[in-house]
């Protein structure tokens, strides 16, 4: 589409470099003047012009690659109604940095404690360092929204990039893309990294700090030795060329330009946009237009000259008004604008001939895709400049492209997950990387675990509890309605309450702190337990209380505990001293009460009428409720409940968080009191340091019920493994997933599945070798477990 050969001159040209010929490496680098908050000066405009200025944006990767075709489109949409919106110069980079693999390691590694667990911390770090080497080899992705502008000072500059940034923010709201703007030592330290590549950590270069002392930043951001050749350059690190695409298809597919940087291979891919005002691009279409119409009659002229009265005109003259009518409907009728566009690819290596290979690598993308790429002959340290996210452009090869088209050199591929401290969580199926989440830093940390049997929940689960337990001083405890998780407590040093009829462990549903309570119960703690006491007695009851069964309770509970917090003996009750102060009351519904608590005092039933003799105090707490009787499963679950919510409460006092894993929870919610119990849970957990998680079979059995999907809406994790005859337009609803990413949870292997953590959702897989000794530790699979037994 080379129409437009004349016109557009200056739009076009590219800013002129500002040292011809460099007498230094820091001459090199075409930086006038850098500020604290971000912005660059990298022209100066002279008497009679303005000066160029430059900021550049940080903006978060969105999940395109995964999406569906019709939300692709409207991705598609949105980013051109962006590239429409702006109205001056900019340039999107994608950057293939090298990974701080040092600052990864202290951040995601778990550090070696004084305890006997260490050994476990090693394999888990052994796995970790593993699928950081698999996946981009050290390589991490970041892109830039660089934008220049022409003004007086610095001063100007800065309301208009105001202006800017507020056009910018909401269509990159609407793309559900975040974006930051860079200070100044941010957009410095950025450039040297690209000069100095796998020395990250030495830049210590401070703006302010600078001024004060008078110290030129280009002495920090420069080499010690740069080499131009005719097609490629070195430095004291790497080898580099600068290529570009010099010819493009008519179509274009929209993953063209995430083939080139999904290579991993250090590199930095620019676009740069130049849009041509409506009015210009309106009037030199219509010039453009007249002039091959006047060409046709001017051909036909010439025909009937010579006697041929042939209407057809030429080939090449109804193409080229085809071509230049379509241009014309797009821009009347579907919003089209004109840009001038240019890509500038840098690629880096070790050794020439690796360079060698990795150009030909991207050449070949090209050839695929029907793009000619080639080399910036003689114009290398130009194209580097270029290239960087600066601001400015040093190269003439651009050419015209609609919305569109531009539109297709999409810069998004897919989310990634990547705290800077948190637990592992496998890696990311489409972009290899390592996922780091964070819980606690969501708005709130609870969270759901589905998979059907043999997907890999518990092993997922149980990955998370030991990277918990292991890293920190955070406190683990489980419902456990199979016993699946005794083992693991066992291993790290936990307390295991098996919950039973024939059960030496002993929870006192009375315990509590009767130090702390004062006559007046001011803390509010004995009307707590009456609240819990009147849920209690209902269970045993069997039906709903009336108000004078209530008024009975309150009144012993009351009792019991302000009688103890005047005495100056302090003792902690049991359910018999409670039992006792009911058939004291003169009312017969006391007698009742009393009747219907006699089982679990006196009779067959009464394992809750015994002090605490476990470690509650244990930072990992099972409490197993497999053989529980139908009888005594209500009430246990009750009391189980209350210990642990008080166990929360107590740690968050302390600032330290509790993880809460509820297996097989369906079993609880069941049961209309445990119900309701979880759901008040999980809306008041997070103000207490708590993160619940609930493991379960299939999401859609979930959705039935109404409380569950309640307490599902107050996640902001979950994590989907295989689920069996998946109905995707409810769970996609519900948890707010694309239909085509549930495609991750169909047919997948075990370990491998779907994961939202806050705002961002990738498909993950958390497979580690059968070898290790934490496979062997976390796995359920009864077959796999006796045949290693039997070998």
């Amino acid at each position: 589409m080379g129409l437009f050969t004349d016109g557009f001159k200056e739009l076009k040209k590219g800013s002129e470099p500002l040292f011809k010929t460099p007498k230094s490496i820091q001459e090199t680098i075409e930086i006038m003047a850098v500020a604290e908050n971000g912005i660059f000066e990298v022209s100066k405009g002279g008497k009679t012009s303005l000066n160029k200025y430059s900021k550049c944006y940080r903006f978060q990767d969105i999940n395109y690659t995964t999406a569906t075709e019709e939300e692709q489109i409207g991705i598609f949409e949105r980013y051109c109604k962006f590239l429409n919106s702006l109205d001056c110069n900019y340039k999107i980079t994608i950057n293939n940095k090298n990974k701080n693999m040092a600052e990864l390691r202290e951040k995601v590694l778990i550090r070696e404690q004084e305890d006997d667990f260490n050994p476990f911390r090693k394999i888990y770090n052994d796995i970790i360092e593993e699928k950081i080497l698999e996946g981009r080899q050290g390589i991490e992705q970041e892109r830039y929204l660089t934008i220049t502008i022409e003004r007086k000072n610095f001063e100007e500059a800065k309301a208009q990039f105001a202006t800017l940034e507020a056009t910018i923010h909401k269509a990159f709201t609407e793309l559900g893309a975040e974006i930051l703007p860079l200070s100044g030592n941010e957009r410095l330290h950025v450039l040297h990294d690209y000069y100095h590549l796998g020395k990250e950590g030495t830049f210590d270069f401070d703006i302010k700090q600078g001024k004060k002392i008078g110290s030129d930043f280009r002495n920090d951001l420069c080499n010690g030795m740069i080499k131009y050749f005719p097609d490629y350059f070195e430095d004291e690190s790497k080898y580099c060329r600068a290529l570009f695409i010099k010819k493009y298809p008519s179509s274009l597919s929209d993953r063209f330009i995430n083939e080139i940087t999904s290579l991993p291979v250090h590199s930095i891919t620019s676009i740069d946009v130049v849009p041509v005002p409506k009015d210009l691009t309106t009037k030199v279409l219509q010039r453009k237009y007249l002039g091959i119409e006047s060409d046709i009659i001017k051909q036909q002229r010439v025909r009937n000259k010579n006697n041929d009265f042939a209407t057809e005109i030429s080939y090449a003259k109804r193409t080229e008004k085809k071509e230049i009518e379509a241009i014309m409907d797009d821009v009347r009728e579907n919003d089209q604008c004109l840009f001038y566009v240019a890509v500038t690819i840098i690629l880096m290596a070790e050794s020439k001939k690796e360079l060698d290979s990795v150009c030909e690598t991207v050449k070949t993308i090209g050839k695929r895709n029907s793009c000619t790429i080639d080399t910036h002959y003689l114009k290398q340290r130009e194209a580097l400049n270029t290239a960087l996210p600066i601001g400015v452009r040093q190269v003439e090869t651009m050419r015209t492209l609609l919305t569109q088209s531009l539109a297709v050199l999409m810069p998004f591929n897919v989310q990634e997950l990547n705290d800077l401290t948190g637990n592992y969580y496998g890696i990311n199926q489409i972009s290899k990387n390592v996922n780091i989440g964070n819980r606690k830093k969501l708005i709130n940390g609870n969270g759901f675990v589905f998979g059907v049997p043999g997907s890999g929940k518990s092993f997922f689960c149980k990955m998370e509890m030991g990277s918990v337990y292991l890293s920190g001083t955070d406190e683990i405890i489980v419902i456990d309605p199979m016993n699946e998780y005794f083992d693991i407590a066992h291993t790290y040093g936990g307390t295991v309450v098996n919950m039973s009829t024939y059960t030496d462990h002993y929870v006192n549903p009375l315990e509590l702190d009767v130090w702390s309570i004062d006559p007046n119960d001011s803390k509010g703690m004995v009307r707590e337990k009456g609240e819990f006491m009147l849920g209690l007695c209902e269970q045993c009851i069997g039906d709903s209380l009336d108000s004078r069964q209530k008024s009975i309770i309150d009144r012993c509970v009351r009792k019991l505990y302000l009688d103890i917090a005047r005495s100056k003996e302090k003792y902690i009750p049991v359910m018999s001293d409670f039992y006792g102060l009911l058939l004291e009351q003169p009312e017969e519904e006391a007698k009742d009460i009393a009747l219907s608590l006699e089982l679990f005092v006196n009779g067959s039933l009464n394992i809750f009428n015994h002090q605490t003799n476990v470690d509650v105090d244990n930072r990992f707490t099972v409490y197993g409720i497999r053989d529980l009787g139908s009888e005594l499963s209500p009430i246990t679950m009750l009391v189980m409940m209350e210990s642990i919510q008080q166990r929360i409460v107590e740690n968050g006092q302390k600032g330290k968080a509790t993880w809460l894993y509820i297996d097989e929870i369906h079993v609880l919610l069941n049961s209309e009191y445990s119900a309701k119990y979880l759901q008040q849970l999980w809306k008041k957990v997070r103000k207490q340091g708590g993160l619940c998680t609930g493991i379960t079979q299939n999401l859609v059995d979930l959705l039935q019920d109404y409380t569950a999907t309640t307490m599902l809406a107050n996640s902001e994790f979950v994590a989907l493994l295989k689920q069996a005859n998946s109905d995707s337009s409810k769970m996609s609803e519900v948890i707010g997933v694309s239909e085509a990413q549930l495609r991750f949870v169909t047919n997948t292997s075990s370990g491998m599945g779907l994961m939202k953590c806050g705002s961002v959702v990738i498909p993950f897989d958390n497979q580690i070798s059968k070898e290790t000794e934490l496979y062997r530790l976390y796995n359920t699979n009864i077959h796999e477990i006796n045949a290693k037994k039997e070998k």
